[in-house]
């Protein structure tokens, strides 16, 4: 029993005495570095990734606003005349005025018709006769050409016409022959008359020709007003 029992004591001692030299041995090793992780910023040294081209990107904004005011496109200037041609241009408009209104006083069988040519004749020839008396020169232009050609082709037009059709046709061709002589004399004569005569003469032939294109626009009505009440009168009954 006293040998079993100091086999088991030498045993046990030699067993701590390991442990002890392990413990020992283990003290001087140094704990494993933790492992370092990467960056969430990329290198200072290396480009930054371009986009996907596969990805779709926002486009950029484009101004499409409406110019404002202060940007609008400069008016485009008159058609630069002299004064000759301004009075060539006044005194095609009064010879073609004169000339359809005695066709008119020939054709036409409605009394309001006839006063009115009666009227363009003595307005015209009395514009014609003052232009005479300011001896202004005159100077053939693409506007005034035009507006020859324009005359004859209505006079043409108006001898060619009989009955109500020439009645039509007549007022149709002053409502527009005043417009564009009134929109002339605005936009293209006056801007451009330096001689203050003429200056002067087409301020007073002015309100002539909006007067004249008034008339012939009422005269129009009327005449379209009476076609309308005379197709209604001659229907037969349905």
């Amino acid at each position: 029993m006293v040998i079993t029992r100091t086999r088991a004591l030498g045993a046990t001692a030699l067993i701590a005495l390991s442990s002890l030299a392990f413990i020992q041995c283990g003290g001087d090793q140094k704990a494993p570095d933790a492992p370092t992780m990467p960056s969430a910023e990329p290198p200072s040294d290396q480009p930054f990734p371009q986009p996907d081209a596969g990805i779709a990107q926002t486009p950029q904004a484009v101004d499409t606003a409406t110019p404002t005011e202060g940007t609008k496109a400069p008016e485009p200037k008159p058609e630069a005349l002299s004064d000759a041609q301004i009075a060539a241009i006044t005194d095609a408009v009064n010879s073609a005025e004169i000339a359809q209104a005695k066709v008119a006083q020939t054709k036409s069988k409605d009394a309001a018709v006839k006063s009115f040519a009666a009227m363009m004749i003595t307005h015209h020839g009395e514009a014609k006769q003052k232009q005479e008396k300011l001896k202004l020169k005159t100077e053939e232009s693409g506007i005034s050409t035009a507006m020859h050609a324009d005359a004859d082709n209505t006079l043409k037009a108006l001898r060619a016409s009989a009955g109500k059709d020439f009645d039509a046709t007549y007022i149709k061709t002053q409502v527009d022959g005043h417009q564009k002589v009134l929109d002339a004399i605005n936009d293209k004569l006056m801007p451009n008359a330096k001689d203050a005569k003429l200056k002067a003469y087409l301020e007073e032939i002015k309100p002539t020709v909006e007067s004249h294109l008034k008339q012939a626009k009422q005269l129009q009505q009327s005449l379209e007003s009476k076609s309308s009440t005379s197709a209604t009168q001659t229907k037969p009954a349905g």
